[in-house]
């Protein structure tokens, strides 16, 4: 019978403890803390979280961050979200703490409101992670740089004079458009800003640019459509059944532009009602072709999502933008092409401009139809949006 010596089991277990720790060292190390064997830089961990997955916008912006993760080779994105119909900002909260309980490097959100998590946002600051908005922003206090995708000013303003522009010849001052502002939800940062922009361009001008126009403005008259389509769909449709003279829609979601045609055929609706705002061109393809609308404003949501994760990476390398311009890879490259007169529109060379509080604006507005379409980019090749996702 053998004899086993306490002492020597001992330190064998701690050898082989040891050993098992080691081998879990070098396991993890080359994906997170010690860096990249092809690269030889540090790995950083980022947690991006969007409004919502499995939507067109914000498949283009997460092909933006993957692009960008792929060519900067030292950093891994985690994108997690929920569709449509489940976000929530107590989700979004719950995957931010996630992200905070794990130590990540950054943590990057497109806001869904600018309150509810802010303190949580701000504990991963203390904690010395790297916070960045994208998309939507929070507290100024609850993040280091907004990545906005425009001035919301000068969004705003485009989408409104644009549709100015489309009913002057139908309309005058005494036979004057009604004109509806349909919203998502009442907290959501974007959309407040920019209908705030509208409502004090609106009527700073109301005798002059927009005396054709009647545009309802008055807070119990703006129709918040939700984030869904199916909510979207039902409550375009009682606006049009409150409304029927109404000329003309300024949608500023992309799933509140298709609800205003799929009332209209619902309700049997022959005459035209102008339609413009904030969505996905491709999106909106059949109804640009279709002639139900002639424009939609937007941005590159893929060069949104590229931008972010270069700012991102800036940061935890020690490279913070500052001053009042930030060069980046897209800085002085195409950002679409005109849809006037077909000229390559670019971002400036001098840098994307940083505003105050660390606001960082990553071009201007682009006007999209039918001139310029294909050269929004963002997109499987074969496919996209909610069917592309549901085959993955």
């Amino acid at each position: 019978m053998a004899i086993i010596n306490p002492t020597k089991e001992a330190d064998m277990k701690r050898a082989i403890s040891t050993i098992l720790a080691l081998m879990l060292l070098v396991a993890v190390v080359p994906l997170f803390a010690g860096g990249s064997e092809e690269t030889g830089k540090d790995v950083y961990r980022v947690g991006v979280i969007p409004k919502f997955i499995a939507e067109d916008y914000f498949i283009a912006c997460e092909n933006g961050f993957r692009t960008a993760e792929a060519e900067l080779g030292n950093v891994k994105v985690d994108w997690v979200g929920d569709t449509m119909s489940q976000t929530s900002a107590a989700n979004q909260k719950n995957y931010i703490q996630s992200f905070i309980d794990r130590e990540y490097d950054a943590i990057l959100v497109s806001a869904l409101d600018p309150e509810s998590y802010a303190d949580t946002l701000r504990e991963a600051r203390e904690m010395g992670i790297v916070v960045i908005t994208w998309d939507a922003d929070v507290n100024v206090s609850a993040r280091d740089f907004f990545i906005n995708q425009v001035d919301f000013d000068e969004f705003a303003i485009t989408i409104l004079r644009g549709l100015a522009d489309e009913l002057k010849d139908d309309y005058s001052s005494s036979n004057k458009a009604p004109v509806a502002l349909v919203s998502t939800t009442t907290d959501a940062p974007n959309q407040n800003a920019w209908i705030a922009a509208m409502v004090r361009d609106y009527k700073n001008n109301k005798d002059t640019k927009y005396s054709h126009l009647n545009v309802m403005v008055d807070s119990d008259q703006i129709v918040y459509a939700g984030n869904d389509q199916g909510t979207a769909d039902e409550k375009i449709k009682s606006l049009l059944i409150a409304n029927p003279d109404i000329a003309g829609v300024v949608a500023l979601s992309s799933n509140t532009i298709p609800a205003v045609a799929s009332a209209r055929d619902q309700l049997g609706l022959t005459r035209d009602i102008a339609v413009t705002g904030g969505g996905v061109p491709e999106t909106l393809r059949g109804d640009l072709e279709a002639g139900r609308m002639a424009s939609v404003i937007l941005w590159q949501p893929f060069d949104l999502g590229y931008l972010t994760l270069h700012v991102a990476v800036d940061i935890l390398e020690g490279n913070t933008p500052s001053g009042d311009r930030h060069k980046s890879p897209l800085s002085g490259t195409s950002q679409a092409v005109s849809a006037v007169d077909g000229e390559p529109m670019t971002y400036a060379e001098q840098g994307h401009i940083i505003k105050s509080d660390n606001e960082m604006i990553l071009g201007l507005p682009i006007v999209w139809n039918l001139r310029n379409i294909d050269h929004f980019r963002g997109y499987p090749e074969a496919d996209h949006g909610m069917e592309y996702f549901l085959k993955k």
